[in-house]
């Protein structure tokens, strides 16, 4: 036990760059800051007993890293301890969190502590650049010296957080001399009382009579609803002078839906400003890159999309969400754009049941990224991505492979469905043409009984990398899928027929040829019948990146890149050099064919409307 006695007075932890408050009430606030060798943090919680912060492989207590502290007749007290079960947590035999000071008043107990972010204590979690999920607790009681911290009972939870990451200071950065705002957001609408939504909405922007660059992006959510909006797209819709445009008081139409005026649909070939997620706080570009509105390619018109996930199914819920944009006529040195690389969505994704760690993976064809590169005459620059996928996924990688040779760009080896934030890189990837992009999704069913597939529903599963970039390209979306027989003759089918009409661009309803005992079953009779173990899940996924892929790309309407022209079928871009696995750590990990390609035109033009807007 580290013993200190705190003399000072009370004050926030101004000096720490990062804050978050870790239960709905704004009782318990963790502050913190780090450099390459330790992490330093300041917890204050609405107690004058103990607080306690745990580092969970998973959200539950068995497995936690725990620190537990207090401040008793002056004196600050702080244990390391951990925990295998769900019981008071026994005392770490290495004492690896240092006491830096404590206090309390008369409703908070204060403390400041730091550890090494690799401890070499086989009890302690590894902290790095993966979705944590941190545990906090406290009760009233201070500690007795024979019995231990008494139970928390009720003052306990649960919270994802990335504790290293990168962030753009607007303190620090050079902010504008003119700077104006808008409120693109959702009015009289209300959430349909079903679990997966997709709700639309296309307004005018402000008139603007020259280009103006969009410097940071914050989400506006309805006090209340912030369970339900998981996740906000912003598309710009290019120059069409006869869409339909809401007024300010519509609440909008269900997106894909015959309600939805058809040529709203159009603003999905223009280019995304932004995708936000739960967990993503304001999004702030570096300073010399803004998305650009108001030039020669705007309409001045934006499809505002949000993803409503509503597991309660509860009725009547009004929404004003949205997305406040602040914006300049202050241009900064490079446009910024957005590009998804991604596992295309449907029923060609496959998540087997009862599998522990099933990998997904998708790539860009190179040789339409490459088109659209020598469009603009030069290389891009990532400086961020958001990686997305659904409930079962665990792990996710986006790399790069140059001549052969795979670099890993960003990687969370314990990926969180509610914590889906833009990690900024600490150095810009440069993408050229030659390149390709792999996006890797890693996923655990094993509490699943049947496959999950691709789609829209949270329910559903997703693997996508969307990618913040300079200077902006004309290209939207790059995706990949097995081809569907690849994905059949796993089963033992050996032809399907993809001139039937009647399967009218759905996968699901491909019908089978061959052999003769499979005749006139479809693809999802054939999925369906699969009986899943976790060898077979993993057999599965060596077969289907051994097979065939069909490999597509979309691109705004300003384009002249024939995208339809790269739609090929091609083998997984596997590299003569892989990426090296991470640099070893001391301590326990966070987490650590077939036909020609006919089959994929009728599906372009839903593809090219709908694949960046699933997320």
């Amino acid at each position: 036990v580290v013993i200190l006695v705190y003399v000072g007075s009370a004050s926030a932890a101004t000096d720490h760059t990062h804050h978050e408050v870790l239960d709905e009430n704004g009782d318990f606030t963790l502050s913190w800051k780090f450099d390459d060798v330790n992490i330093e943090f300041e917890a204050q919680a609405k107690t004058r007993g103990w607080l306690g912060l745990g580092l969970s492989p998973n959200g539950g207590m068995p497995g936690s890293d725990i620190v537990i502290g207090w401040v008793k007749d002056g004196q600050a007290y702080l244990t390391d301890r951990y925990a295998d079960e769900k019981a008071q947590p026994p005392v770490d035999e290495s004492q690896d969190w240092e006491l830096l000071s404590g206090y309390e008043n008369d409703t908070h107990t204060v403390l400041r502590f730091k550890r090494k972010l690799q401890t070499c204590d086989d009890r302690d979690r590894v902290i790095n650049k993966d979705t944590l999920r941190v545990l906090w607790a406290w009760n009233d009681q201070d500690p007795d010296d024979s019995t231990g911290p008494v139970y928390h009972g009720e003052y306990r939870g649960v919270r994802s957080s990335i504790f290293i990451r990168n962030t753009v200071n607007m303190e620090e950065e050079s902010l504008p001399n003119d700077v104006l705002s808008y409120d693109l957001v959702m009015t009289n609408t209300t959430i349909p009382s079903t679990r997966t939504n997709y709700w639309c909405k296309v307004v005018d922007m402000p008139r603007l009579q020259a280009k103006h660059h969009i410097f940071k992006i914050q989400p506006v959510v309805t006090p209340g609803n912030e369970g339900m909006v998981h996740h906000i797209l912003a598309y710009k819709c290019h120059i069409n002078p006869n869409r339909t445009v809401a007024s300010h008081e519509h609440p909008g139409h269900g997106c894909y839906t015959p309600n939805m005026p058809q040529d709203w649909m159009e603003c999905y070939q223009g280019s995304i400003i932004v995708a936000w997620a739960v967990g993503t706080g304001d999004i702030s570009f570096p300073s010399h890159v803004g998305y650009p509105i108001g030039d020669e390619e705007d309409s001045g018109q934006v499809l505002l999309e949000i993803h409503y996930d509503n597991p309660l199914l509860r009725e009547g819920v009004a929404d004003t969400s949205g997305l406040k944009f602040l914006y300049t006529p202050e241009l900064r040195q490079h446009d910024a754009g957005v590009l998804v690389a991604t596992q295309q969505v449907g029923f060609s994704q496959i998540v087997p049941p009862h599998a522990v760690d099933f990998k997904t993976e998708a790539f860009c064809n190179q040789e339409c990224l490459g088109a659209f590169i020598d469009e603009v005459g030069e290389q891009i620059h990532l400086f961020g991505n958001l990686p997305h996928a659904h409930l079962l996924a665990r792990n996710m990688r986006t790399s790069l492979i140059r001549d052969g040779v795979e670099t890993v760009i960003t990687r969370d080896d314990n990926y969180d469905f509610n914590l889906q934030s833009i990690r900024l890189f600490d150095e810009e990837v440069t993408v050229q043409k030659g390149d390709t992009i792999v996006t890797e999704c890693t996923y655990n069913s094993a509490h699943k009984s049947e496959a999950v597939y691709g789609g829209l529903g949270t329910e559903n599963e997703m693997c996508e990398s969307i990618l913040f970039y300079y200077p902006k390209i004309k290209m939207i979306f790059c995706d990949s899928q097995p081809h569907p027989l690849s994905i059949l003759s796993f089963a033992g089918v050996e032809e399907i027929n993809m001139e039937d009409p009647n399967w009218n661009g759905w996968v699901g309803a491909i019908p089978i040829t061959k052999p003769d005992s499979m005749a006139n079953m479809t693809y999802a009779d054939v999925v369906e019948s699969i009986v899943w173990d976790q060898d077979k899940a993993e057999r599965f996924s060596q077969h289907i990146r051994a097979g065939t892929f069909a490999a597509t790309c979309g691109g705004s309407t300003q384009s002249n890149v024939d995208t339809v022209s790269y739609t090929k079928e091609v083998r997984y871009p596997t590299p003569t050099v892989p990426a090296a696995a991470p640099e070893g750590v001391c301590s326990t990990s966070t987490g650590t064919a077939g036909p020609q390609m006919s089959f994929l035109l009728p599906l372009l033009s839903i593809m090219s409307c709908s694949i960046l807007s699933t997320l």
